[in-house]
C-alpha cells in the first residue's frame, strides 16, 4: 500500500494526536544579537481568512527583546513575489492561534532589499542564516491566524520589498508580568520553578511582536540542570520546553541520578514519569509525553506542519530522492511518541554492529521518510528519534558558555581518556553511560528536527555530537582545534563527520561565534584531504586504513560516503573563501574517479557503471604496499579487469543493473537488481547524483544511464518503503 502526500494531509487530524508544534532558534546568550527579519503590524495584516499577505520589514534584536530597530539595506527595487507554501493543520478551532516552524529557503528567493511575508493576520520571520549573497537561507516563522479544527490550512509564504519599521518585540517583561507557573520535581533530589528565573534567562532565542522566546537554567545540584525554553506569544499564550540534564563538560566524578520527574502548571501535572528514571551522566531528556516537546500552560492549538517536498529537496536543505511515494508499512514503522531513554527507531547499543541501521545514510530513515512525503506521522518521528538522541553520553556543556565547547577554547581535550569500553559512552544498558556511539556508524542527529520546527533544543544537539566526535579524536589527528576529520580509522566515519560539522555550520545561527569554528573544521578537513589523496582513481584511503579491512581490497562505497557528504556540503555553502579552491579541487578530484567508475562499456580506462564490487583490488602489489596510493592502479580500467577477468566491453551493456556479488568479490554470478536498498550499488549511485549537482564532468551521462536501465522503474518503486538509498540530482525532483 502506497499514500500520496495529499492523502496524509487530508488524513493529518486522525494522525496527531496532541501536536502542539512551534519552536525557534537564534542567539547565542548574553547580549549577542539577533538577525529578525519580517514582522507583522504596520504592512497590510490580513482578516482571517488570510486574502491579503501580512508584511514585515528587517531589522535586529537585541537579547532583551526590546524593538527591532530598522535597517536599510538599500536593496534593488522587488515586485512582491510568492515562494512556497506550509499546510498547518490545527486540532481545535479558533480565530487567532498561534504557531512556529522553521524554513529553509533557496538561495536567491529572498534577496537583500526584501523580507518575508504570508498571508496570515499576524507573522514575523526571524532570519538565523544567509547565503553569500545575502539572501536569507534558514528562517523562524511565527503567526497566528484562524483554524477550522481539521481542516488543512495553506499558508503562502513570499517576499515583498523592505518596508516600514516593525512592531515593538515581546519582552521579558510581559512574560514576567503574565507570571507564568511551571515546577519541575525530581523526587528527593529536590525541585526547581520557572518564578526563580525569571528576569535572568540565559539567552533570548527569538525576539518579535508575535512571538518572543527565552532559555532558563534551573540547577538542581552541581551536576543536574533543568533547562526550560519559554515562549510567549502575542495574545499571552505560553509554550515550554523542559528538559532535565545530567553533567558538565568538566565536572568531575558526573554519576547517574535517580530520580520520578514531574512537571506541573497550577495544579496541573504537564508531564509525569510515573517511575523512577536513570538519568545517565552526560544525557538529557525532554518532559514530554507526546512527540513535539513542547508542554503549553494553556490551551494547546495541536498545530501540525507539512512542508513542501519538493521545495525542501530542491533547496539544498537536504538531499534530493528518487522516492515517489511512502507506504503505510514504512509509516508504521517509525517512532511515534517520545518516552526517555527508550531506543525508538535508533540502533541502541548495537550502532557499531555490521550491516545496514535505519539511522544510516545521507539522511536517517525517519527524516527521509519526511523529507519525501511530509507525512504527519513522519513529522512526528523526526522529534521523536531526536528527543532520542539524548540517551547517549555525548553532551559535553560547557558551564560558564551554557553551551557545547568550543574548538578553541579546548585545544589539548581528549574525552574520554581512554578507548576501549568507554569509547563513544558504552555499556548503555549495564553502566554508568548512556549509549554507545560509533562514528563509523553515525547519524545526522537534530538536524532535520530543528529545520522545520527551529526548535534550539535539537539544533544543540547535532552540536554536542559534533563535539563529541571531535573531543574523543586524537588530539594531534584532529590537530588540535582545527578540528580535521580525516583519521577516523574509516573513510564512512569521516564523510558522516564532515556531514554533521557542515549541518552545523550551515544551520548554527551567523551571529553565533562558533558557526565559523564548524566551517572552519570542515574547510580545513577539505583542504588537508586535497593534499593528502595522490590516488589516480579519486579514492578516499584515510592514513590509517592499513590496520583494517579486507587485506588488499579497498571499500569503495566508503569512500562514496566521503564524496556525497562533501558535495552536499559544499553545495550549502559555508566554507571560507580561502579554502574554497582546495575544497573545489578535491570535490571535482573525486567526482572524476566516481565517474571514470561508471563508465559504460566504451571506456576501456573505466569501471562497468552496471557492475559495481564490494571492495575491489586496487594495486598489483602485495599487502601493505597496496595500501600506498602511488601504487594504485593508473585507472579503473585497469583495476575492473582484475575483478572481472576481462576487460571493459561494450558488450556488458545489457540493460540492466546488477546487484552485487559480494561474497565471492567477482564478476561473474551478479544478478540483476530487482530493489534500490542498503546495498553497494545504490552508494555510488547517490554519490554520483551529488556529483551532477557540483557539475562533475561526465556525471550527468553517467547518471542517465543509470535511469535509462531496463530494471530502473521496477528497482525505484521499492524506495517507497525507505528513500535513504535513491538519491537524485536535484534537478530530478519536480515542483509540486
Amino acid at each position: 500500500m502506497t499514500i500520496d502526500r495529499r492523502t496524509f494531509l487530508e488524513s493529518t487530524l486522525a494522525l496527531f494526536g496532541g501536536w502542539g508544534l512551534g519552536a525557534c532558534g537564534g542567539g547565542t546568550g548574553g547580549s549577542e544579537a539577533t538577525d529578525s527579519d519580517g514582522t507583522t503590524g504596520s504592512g497590510g495584516a490580513s482578516d482571517s481568512t488570510g486574502s491579503a499577505p501580512t508584511e514585515g520589514t528587517e531589522g535586529t534584536t537585541d537579547s532583551t527583546g526590546d524593538a527591532p530597530t530598522t535597517t536599510d539595506t538599500g536593496g534593488p527595487d522587488v515586485t512582491p513575489e510568492d515562494i512556497v507554501t506550509v499546510t498547518l493543520t490545527a486540532g481545535t478551532s479558533g480565530a487567532l492561534l498561534p504557531w512556529t516552524i522553521g524554513h529553509f529557503f533557496a538561495e536567491g528567493d529572498v534577496p537583500t532589499g526584501t523580507r518575508l511575508s504570508a498571508d496570515v493576520d499576524e507573522f514575523q520571520a526571524v532570519v538565523r542564516n544567509r547565503w553569500p549573497d545575502g539572501s536569507v537561507k534558514f528562517a523562524v516563522l511565527s503567526g497566528r491566524c484562524e483554524f477550522t479544527a481539521g481542516t488543512p490550512r495553506v499558508v503562502q509564504i513570499g517576499r515583498v520589498p523592505e518596508g516600514s519599521d516593525p512592531a515593538p518585540a515581546l519582552t521579558e517583561a510581559e512574560l514576567v508580568a503574565a507570571a507564568p507557573d511551571l515546577t519541575v520535581e525530581l523526587g528527593a533530589l529536590g525541585s526547581v520553578s520557572l518564578a526563580s528565573a525569571l528576569g535572568s534567562p540565559v539567552q533570548q532565542i527569538l525576539a518579535g511582536p508575535v512571538a518572543s522566546e527565552w532559555r532558563y537554567r534551573l540547577d538542581v545540584d552541581q551536576q543536574l540542570i533543568v533547562w526550560m525554553f519559554v515562549r510567549l506569544y502575542a495574545g499571552g499564550a505560553v509554550e515550554a520546553l523542559v528538559s532535565v540534564e545530567n553533567g558538565w563538560l568538566d565536572y568531575a566524578g558526573a554519576i547517574n541520578k535517580l530520580a520520578r520527574v514531574v512537571v506541573t502548571s497550577n495544579g496541573q501535572t504537564l508531564f509525569d514519569s510515573t517511575s523512577e528514571l536513570d538519568i545517565k551522566h552526560h544525557t538529557r531528556i525532554v518532559c514530554t509525553a507526546g512527540h513535539s516537546g513542547k508542554l503549553w500552560l494553556g490551551a494547546d492549538p495541536q498545530i501540525v506542519v507539512a512542508h513542501d517536498t519538493a521545495y525542501l529537496q530542491q533547496s539544498g536543505a537536504v538531499p534530493a530522492f528518487l522516492a515517489e511515494s511512502t507506504s503505510q508499512e514504512l509509516l508504521d514503522g517509525l517512532a511515534d511518541k517520545y518516552v526517555p531513554y527508550a531506543q525508538h527507531n535508533l540502533p541502541g547499543n548495537a550502532l557499531g554492529g555490521g550491516g545496514d541501521s535505519p539511522s544510516i545514510g545521507w539522511l536517517p530513515k525517519w527524516d527521509a521518510t519526511y523529507a519525501v512525503s511530509a507525512a504527519p506521522r513522519a513529522l512526528r518521528a523526526v522529534l521523536v528519534n531526536s528527543f532520542a538522541a539524548g540517551a547517549w553520553s555525548v553532551h559535553i556543556r560547557d558551564a560558564e558558555t551554557n553551551a557545547p565547547p568550543t574548538f578553541a577554547a579546548h585545544p589539548d581535550l581528549k574525552l574520554p581518556q581512554s578507548s576501549g569500553d568507554l569509547y563513544g559512552g558504552r555499556a548503555y544498558y549495564s553502566g554508568q553511560y548512556g549509549t554507545d556511539w560509533d562514528i563509523s556508524h553515525g547519524w545526522l542527529p537534530g538536524y532535520v528536527a530543528y529545520l522545520v520546527t527551529g526548535d534550539w533544543w535539537h539544533l544543540e544537539e547535532l552540536q554536542f555530537f559534533v563535539k563529541w566526535v571531535h573531543f574523543s579524536s586524537d588530539v594531534q589527528s584532529r590537530m588540535g582545534a582545527a578540528g580535521l576529520m580525516v583519521r577516523s580509522l574509516q573513510p564512512r566515519g569521516t564523510a558522516w563527520q564532515i556531514r554533521n560539522c557542515g549541518m552545523a555550520a550551515a544551520i548554527t545561527p551567523d551571529d553565533d561565534p562558533e558557526r565559523a569554528g564548524y566551517a572552519g573544521a570542515v574547510g580545513a578537513s577539505f583542504v588537508w584531504m586535497r593534499g593528502y589523496h595522490t590516488n589516480a582513481l579519486g579514492l578516499v584511503v584515510e592514513p590509517d586504513q592499513m590496520y583494517w579491512g579486507d587485506i588488499g581490497g579497498e571499500r569503495t562505497w566508503m569512500s562514496d560516503y566521503v564524496v556525497g557528504s562533501v558535495a552536499w556540503v559544499l553545495d550549502l555553502k559555508v566554507i571560507d573563501a580561502s579554502q574554497q579552491a582546495d575544497a573545489d579541487a578535491f570535490m571535482q578530484w573525486m567526482g572524476k574517479g566516481l565517474v571514470q567508475r561508471m563508465s559504460d562499456g566504451t571506456n576501456p580506462e573505466g569501471w562497468h557503471w552496471a557492475y559495481q564490487a564490494y571492495s575491489p583490488v586496487c594495486s598489483a602489489l602485495p599487502w601493505p604496499e597496496n595500501q600506498q596510493q602511488d601504487a594504485f592502479d593508473a585507472n579503473w580500467g585497469i583495476t575492473f579487469e582484475r575483478f572481472a577477468g576481462r576487460p571493459n566491453g561494450p558488450d556488458l551493456d545489457d540493460g540492466n543493473i546488477h546487484a552485487t556479488n559480494w561474497d565471492s568479490l567477482g564478476f561473474e554470478g551478479m544478478p540483476v537488481k530487482e530493489a534500490f536498498g542498503g546495498d553497494y550499488f545504490e552508494y555510488a549511485m547517490c554519490a554520483l547524483a551529488q556529483c551532477v549537482n557540483r557539475q562533475v564532468e561526465g556525471a550527468e551521462a553517467a547518471f542517465a544511464r543509470i535511469t535509462g536501465a531496463t530494471n530502473f522503474a521496477q528497482c525505484r518503486a521499492a524506495l517507497n518503503g525507505d528513500p535513504r538509498w535513491g538519491l537524485a540530482p536535484r534537478s530530478f525532483v519536480k515542483k509540486a
